[in-house]
Parts: C-alpha cells; sequence; structure tokens
C-alpha cells in the first residue's frame, strides 16, 4: 500500500510534457507574414529597377536622335577650317566667263575660293575656277528644293540647255533634307529631293548611288517611322558630297586643289528654261 502511494505520489509530482499554445501559432504565423513581405518588397523594388533603366535607355535614345538645333548658315564645317557649302551646282565649263554669261551675272567682283565657299560675300553667287571641266557654284541664290523644287528643275534644265550639262546637290543636317539631280541638254538625267518626304523622283539610279546604297524612296512611300528607318534614310547626308565627286567635283576637291585660286561673285536674275 505504501508503495502504491509513493507511485501514485512520484506521478503526480512529475512535469507534464510542453503542449503548444495559441502564443507560439501566433508566432509563426507572424514570421511567415514577415518572409511574404520581405518577398513582395524584394519584387517590386526589382520590377521597380527594371523600369527605371528601361525608361532610361528610351530617353537616351530619343534623344540621340532629336533633331539638332538650325544651322545657323547655308555652311558646315569640317576638319576645323574647311568650310563646304550646304547647297552648290556644277556645270560643265571651261571657263567661269562661260557660267557668268549664262546666268546672265551682274556686279561681278574677285573673290578668293575660302570666302567664296564660306559666304563670306554679299553677292548671291560665287562660281569657282574650273576643274576637270566643272565649275562649281555655291551661294545663298542656289535654290532650295524644300522650299521650291521647281526653281531647282528650271534653273537646272536652263543650264543644261545652255552649257551642256548641270548638277545640283544640297542637304542640311539639322532638318534631314538632302537631293541631287543632274541635267543634260534639257533633260533630267537623275533627280532625288528628300524634305522629310520625297519631293522629287526622275529618272533610273546611276551605279554611284547604287554603290553609296542611297535610299531614295518613291513619291507614294510613306515616311519613315521608326527610329531605323529615319537613320535609313537620313544616312543619305554622309554620301552627298561623295555622289558629287563620282558624278562631277564636289567642294572639298575644290578648295583642295585650288586653295589660293581666285573666283567670282555676283547677282543674278532668276532664270526659266522655256
Amino acid at each position: 500500500m505504501s508503495n502504491f502511494l509513493a507511485q501514485a505520489t512520484s506521478s503526480m509530482g512529475a512535469s507534464p510534457a510542453p503542449v503548444p499554445g495559441p502564443s507560439d501559432d501566433m508566432v509563426a504565423c507572424l514570421m511567415l507574414l514577415l518572409l511574404a513581405a520581405v518577398i513582395v518588397l524584394g519584387a517590386v523594388c526589382f520590377l521597380l529597377v527594371i523600369h527605371f533603366v528601361g525608361q532610361r535607355r528610351a530617353e537616351h535614345s530619343t534623344e540621340a536622335h532629336e533633331e539638332p538645333p538650325a544651322e545657323p548658315s547655308l555652311f558646315w564645317q569640317t576638319g576645323g577650317m574647311l568650310l563646304v557649302p550646304a547647297r552648290w551646282m556644277a556645270v560643265r565649263a571651261s571657263t567661269v566667263r562661260e557660267v557668268r554669261n549664262a546666268l546672265e551675272l551682274s556686279n561681278a567682283t574677285p573673290c578668293r575660293i575660302e570666302d567664296g565657299l564660306a559666304g563670306n560675300h554679299q553677292q548671291a553667287l560665287f562660281l569657282a575656277p574650273p576643274i576637270n571641266g566643272w565649275v562649281l557654284i555655291t551661294g545663298p541664290g542656289v535654290p532650295d528644293p524644300a522650299e521650291d523644287v521647281d526653281e531647282v528643275f528650271h534653273l537646272l534644265r536652263a543650264l543644261s540647255i545652255k552649257l551642256g550639262a548641270a548638277q545640283f546637290f544640297s542637304f542640311n543636317r539639322a532638318l534631314g533634307h538632302h537631293a541631287w539631280a543632274w541635267a543634260r541638254g534639257g533633260g533630267i538625267v537623275r533627280a532625288f529631293a528628300w524634305a522629310g518626304h520625297t519631293v522629287w523622283n526622275e529618272g533610273e539610279l546611276t551605279p554611284a548611288e547604287v554603290q553609296f546604297r542611297l535610299r531614295c524612296p518613291g513619291y507614294q512611300d510613306p515616311p519613315p517611322q521608326s527610329i531605323r528607318a529615319r537613320e535609313a534614310i537620313l544616312g543619305n547626308l554622309d554620301k552627298v558630297a561623295l555622289l558629287a565627286a563620282r558624278w562631277s567635283v564636289d567642294p572639298v576637291s575644290v578648295h583642295q586643289q585650288l586653295p589660293n585660286a581666285m573666283g567670282l561673285a555676283g547677282e543674278f536674275t532668276r532664270i526659266r528654261s522655256s
């Protein structure tokens, strides 16, 4: 009997095994919620970083393709001191006198090539000395096809009738406008002009245009919308002078071959072909 009571007493005095209570479940739930919050916060931060980086790339891409400020004059500069006109013509002639007579130039005065190409004169046109049978014509009097492509057509055709052959070249880096044309004996051999859309496209592509991979959309082609399409057409700008050198003569060659020669500057009345 005494043994039984001792065992019962000993059993009743022993500590019971711990049983999970409501407070333990609460802690576990809070830990899970905290972990979930950390994961969600990390995911949100990651998405924000991706969005920010993408936005910055888009802004840089847009800035890289924004049009620069308008050019202050008709001329652009390369290589420090060498100035190249943004519009010029080249006509077949062995003397400047022939071209002066064809243009009916008035108030003609001698002018250095560097001043003539840079536009440092008051007259409308500058005639450079002939190179390889071509006379270069520059100056603010050379018409702009973006403003009046018909005026370019009539002047080009009239000079080709009087002198046998006449060519026209232009480019505006600020606006992306550019053009080239070639007339012979009063007929247009080849012409292309771009002013945000095609304003002149006549004749078959010449071998030089094909070689330089010049882009010449047709009249019905829509203006380029994507950045890649715009870059393709604007790639023509850097090739206008190359085309001029292949067809006839370019301003860079004139300046390099005749750095100290004298040309002629003067005024002229618009001439039109009959």
